[in-house]
């Protein structure tokens, strides 16, 4: 069956949340470790089992097949965060970076081969691309040496959609071609906060968050472009993914997953 995560990251008909627990006989940190467990869920919203252990868990992706999910996860001795990987059929785990840098955010290609995860440490700053393994050569990619996350990696391989923060435009959203000039350019840079940006099956869309219209909400754009933005969230909405190519689901300001169907009419979005 295919599957969803929700809660950081939507992708399709089960959903796998991170939920809360508090510690117990804890103490004081700063910032405060929060234990959460990742559980399954069916679209109805009813738990089906569980995955790894508790954990201090950030970010999380499911991979393509839904074999594996990486998660970010405080390391209680450092205070930075590393990258575990999820075996979703054994129910196994194990540690993918382990090192003093902060690594919060990882993804997969989409033939689950490789892996794209970011780094912030004293020795610098970016993303790293490597092999889903974690073994063999990794190769820094250029982000223009700022902190960079990133978000989706196109259908064909062949772009990265990352989100920077800018000191004059909060959040924005750039993509780096991953083979040819490999040069940085933007898709959203206004100065509007854009965030959780996410390829179409196909790979000639994007759906993103803007706070353009006050609030958070979730829009789709053509891509590479031109063409303007088309609203698709009524009210707040953020965090929206592509359940398949005419149905994008995002989380509303009540912590709830919405389902919107969508479909190109005379090379326009509607929905």
């Amino acid at each position: 069956m295919r599957r969803l995560l929700a809660f950081a990251l939507l992708l399709a008909p089960l959903a796998l949340q991170a939920q809360q627990r508090a510690p117990q006989g804890a103490a004081p940190r700063t910032p405060p470790l929060r234990l959460s467990q990742l559980t399954w869920f069916d679209r109805a919203g009813r738990s089906t089992g569980t995955l790894g252990p508790l954990g201090d868990h950030g970010n999380f992706e499911l991979s393509t097949d839904g074999s594996h999910v990486a998660s970010a996860v405080t390391d209680r001795a450092r205070g930075t965060r590393d990258i575990w990987v999820y075996d979703t059929r054994r129910n196994t785990s194990s540690r993918f970076t382990n090192d003093a840098a902060d690594e919060n955010w990882m993804i997969w290609s989409p033939d689950g081969l490789r892996a794209i995860h970011n780094f912030f440490g004293e020795d610098g700053l970016g993303l790293l691309e490597l092999s889903a393994s974690g073994t063999g050569p990794k190769r820094t990619l250029p982000a223009d040496g700022t902190g960079a996350w990133p978000v989706s990696w196109s259908p064909d391989g062949k772009n990265l959609l990352y989100v920077t923060n800018g000191a004059g435009t909060g959040n924005d959203i750039w993509v780096l071609p991953l083979d040819g000039s490999r040069r940085p350019y933007p898709f959203r840079n206004t100065e509007a906060s854009e965030n959780w940006a996410a390829f179409s099956p196909d790979g000639k869309w994007v759906v993103f968050s803007s706070d353009e219209d006050g609030d958070a909400a979730v829009f789709v754009a053509p891509f590479p472009g031109p063409g303007s933005a088309v609203r698709i969230s009524s009210a707040q909405g953020t965090q929206a993914r592509w359940r398949k190519q005419d149905e994008i689901l995002y989380r509303d300001a009540d912590h709830r997953i919405v389902s919107v169907p969508v479909s190109v009419m005379d090379g326009g979005m509607e929905h």
